[in-house]
């Protein structure tokens, strides 16, 4: 005879850094894999990298969960250094995709939180998921600032919580509306920060372009705006490389890096094209929404 189950007692939640991150336009992606098997091959491998965050432990709490395209890993608030281990986690897996050919959107938060094998609730991950669905928006992974409250209080030994908080800070950008974001497309970012080899920056930044083209040409507005957001962080960094004197000492050991990155497309007149569709649909909608109904006939 079956017996009803016994509830559980002495579960508690605990404070966690907490990441959730999912791919950008996944619907679309996976649209394609239906008729090109390469598509799914590309697909599966860029699913198995973004999944690979939880393999190499970084601490004994961390905790990884995957269900399709989204991923949440998190650390017990109280690791050594735990906030600059998972930015910087973050921000090689952002550029990894990248170079696929995927975007990524997410966000990073402290919270309570019950984490094992086959669980993850609590309340510090629906403010993640609200973060990531209704502040995120763009391509981007947005840091919460209690993070960088959390990075100074749990530092690494020996450093000072300003050193601890630069370290953190060297992978973050401050974006126009405020929120604070993980850089991937940036030289300092990329190479400085994460490590990337520099001889690989050029294909990286020239993917990019890649996808921004693709992006800004998009029949869904709703996507080209999506792009409209990169679009101008890419485009600094090509006016910064062509910014370098002739006697920079990178000009100088890396010319045909500099020059190769100079002659990458800047994509400004599609960029002005994609803006003059997104404002004319924005306007559209804002004039429907303000045409008077008329009278319901009795």
């Amino acid at each position: 005879m079956a017996r009803l189950a016994t509830p559980r007692s002495g579960t508690q939640y605990e404070e966690r850094l907490i990441l959730f991150i999912d791919f950008l336009g996944f619907k679309e992606i996976v649209s394609k894999t239906a008729s090109d098997s390469a598509a799914l091959t590309r697909l599966i491998d860029a699913l198995n990298d973004i999944g690979r965050m939880g393999e190499h432990r970084a601490f004994s709490s961390q905790r990884v969960t995957q269900f399709s395209d989204s991923v949440v890993l998190s650390y017990a608030a109280n690791e050594e250094s735990g906030a600059f281990w998972m930015i910087n986690e973050i921000a090689l897996s952002v550029m990894m995709l990248a170079q696929r050919g995927y975007l990524l959107r997410g966000a990073l938060t402290v919270g309570l939180l019950y984490h094992e094998d086959r669980h993850v609730v609590g309340p510090a991950m629906v403010r993640a998921v609200e973060m990531e669905s209704k502040v995120a928006c763009f391509p981007r992974v947005i840091v919460d600032p209690a993070v960088i409250t959390l990075a100074r209080r749990h530092r690494r030994e020996g450093h000072s919580p300003e050193e601890e908080e630069g370290y953190v800070r060297s992978f973050i950008s401050k974006d126009k509306d405020g929120q604070l974001f993980i850089d991937y497309v940036s030289w300092d970012a990329v190479v400085q920060h994460a490590g990337i080899e520099d001889e690989y920056y050029l294909d990286y930044i020239a993917q990019l372009a890649a996808l921004i083209k693709a992006g800004l040409q998009h029949d869904d507005v709703r996507v080209a705006e999506k792009y409209l957001w990169l679009h101008p962080r890419y485009v600094e960094q090509l006016d910064r490389f062509k910014a370098l004197p002739p006697d920079h000492g990178y000009r100088r050991e890396s010319w045909q890096n500099c020059e190769a990155i100079e002659r990458l497309p800047g994509l400004k007149k599609l960029a002005k094209e994609a803006r003059k569709r997104v404002k004319a649909v924005k306007a559209e909608a804002k004039k429907a929404v303000a045409k008077p109904r008329g009278r319901r006939k009795k």
